[in-house]
């Protein structure tokens, strides 16, 4: 028997990243941005300072980017 797998909710920046493919950095500067955007939880009314960003947040961000690279 075969254990199921579970898919990730949410990120860490670092998770985000290896989901994605991109960069910690081109992660953190999408959500500097405000195109990705990163929520904080509460714990007993308290604010966690660890971002999570959800899996779909993820997949909007990079599904609204363009289909081919546009050259300048």
């Amino acid at each position: 028997m075969s254990t199921p797998t579970i898919a990730p909710v949410s990120f860490d920046y670092d998770g985000a990243a290896a989901a994605s493919g991109y960069s910690r950095d081109v992660i953190q500067r999408a959500v500097r941005s405000g195109d990705l955007p990163a929520h904080y939880p509460e714990i007993d009314g308290r604010q966690i300072s660890k971002p999570s960003i959800l899996a779909d947040d993820l997949l909007a961000w990079v599904k609204r980017g363009k289909t081919e690279r546009t050259v300048r």
